[in-house]
């Protein structure tokens, strides 16, 4: 049964309902919020991509569904395209006058942006709205594009998205920073508001190892028993890694020690992903691809494998970020390699003896790295999933992310 809402909270992303950062993110903290309390409403607001996008025939059974935990949703168009800063100034006053409804009809008095792109979108409305500005996970995302090449810092993109950046830091009233140097970055801004710390977590009630699924898998795809699954998940390109980086990573692994198979889901053409392997002196029994999978499988699909591979270079900037993939690798009790200076988590990687870090794995010498994960494979399973899964619930656990959104939603601001 329904309870009686008290409060309305907006909240807005520019990911789709159905896109796994928004599904395995903020989703998850509205929803685990309502199980915990009562009287709120959130009322959603996203941007439906057309790979996300539900059918017409979907959309009202989600609707319903979602009410059922206190969560209204409102799917908006994607623009893209021609004429792109045009697009996104109209999607902002269509958003604006939804948010506008909103607020007159359940007396909302608060906006949470999801990330970045869309706190930006929130201080704009914020400022004409009155309505007090919360931005979750701020990560100072123009700063990546820069240093990735994607946008110049002389692009009438990077300019407006780093002046709207600094100007969402300034007028929110509580950022939640993924990392330490986050929440340095925002000190040395001299922002207003309040500031906490908070990796991006994950329901590690959900994301936990499953022997079934392990064996299920690895029988689907004829993998051996004693072979060391290496998972790959997500996107390859932009602020990744490319396919043919990775592939030359994979084949150094496996010079080292040839029980590693590789295991890879991605949204990434899986033809050009098995050209990539195959041109870097892997045999088709040494590695699987697999485009993606629903949101609901992965952790069956990570049981399955051994450890999990952070693919991203070591620029300056990520330090700023925190990879969703390394908790849901520990929460089901798998450990992982990165690069050194990635979010706080090359730290938590050699204090909590969950990870081995590379300088960056286009390094020539790699031996002191090896013989870590050598050790990881030869440890006794059961314990090193146990302390994977004790690092993931102590760093990575979603009451964090509850407990800074019940902040956001009942502290007086």
């Amino acid at each position: 049964m329904q309870q009686k809402t008290e409060k309305a909270v907006i909240v807005f992303s520019i990911q789709s309902l159905m896109d796994p950062l928004f599904q395995g993110l903020m989703y998850q903290y509205m929803r685990v919020y309502n199980e915990k309390h009562s009287g709120v409403t959130f009322h959603v607001f996203t941007e439906e991509h057309p790979e996300y996008m539900l059918k017409d025939s979907e959309v009202d059974d989600k609707r319903r569904k979602l009410k059922k935990l206190g969560i209204i949703w409102h799917p908006l168009k994607y623009r893209k395209g021609r004429f792109l800063i045009f697009k996104k100034i109209l999607s902002i006053f269509l958003l604006f006058l939804q948010i506008r409804r909103t607020k007159k009809k359940y007396k909302a008095d608060r906006i949470i942006g999801f990330l970045i792109m869309a706190s930006a979108y929130c201080y704009l409305i914020s400022k004409i709205l009155r309505l007090k500005l919360f931005s979750f996970c701020y990560e100072p995302h123009s700063l990546y594009m820069k240093e990735f090449g994607v946008w110049s810092e002389r692009s009438l993109k990077y300019r407006i998205l780093r002046k709207m950046e600094t100007l969402t830091a300034h007028a929110a009233l509580h950022l939640t920073a993924p990392t330490i140097h986050t929440v340095k970055m925002l000190e040395d801004m001299k922002v207003n508001g309040k500031i906490s710390r908070v990796p991006i977590s994950v329901d590690t009630e959900k994301f936990v190892y499953s022997e079934t699924e392990r064996k299920r898998i690895r029988k689907e795809f004829d993998i051996p028993p004693e072979r060391y699954l290496m998972l790959y998940l997500g996107k390859f390109g932009g602020i990744y890694y490319n396919e043919k980086e990775v592939a030359e990573f994979s084949k150094r692994l496996y010079d080292f020690d040839n029980r590693i198979f590789f295991f890879t889901i991605s949204p990434n053409s899986s033809e050009g992903l098995r050209t990539a392997y195959s041109e870097a002196g892997l045999a088709a029994s040494d590695f699987k691809v697999l485009d993606k999978i629903p949101y609901d499988e992965i952790e069956g699909y990570i049981s399955a494998c051994d450890m999990g591979m952070i693919a991203i270079p070591p620029l300056d900037s990520q330090k700023y970020r925190t990879p969703v993939k390394i908790g849901n690798y520990l929460s089901c009790g798998i450990p992982f390699l990165l690069n050194k200076g990635i979010a706080d988590d090359d730290i938590m990687a050699e204090e909590e003896n969950v990870g081995v870090v590379f300088e960056d794995i286009s390094q020539k010498n790699i031996e002191k790295q090896n013989q870590k994960i050598k050790l990881f494979i030869n440890e006794d399973r059961e314990k090193l999933r146990k302390r994977c899964r004790d690092a993931a619930i102590k760093h990575r656990g979603i009451h964090n992310s509850v407990d800074v959104l019940h902040s956001m939603i009942n502290d007086e601001y």
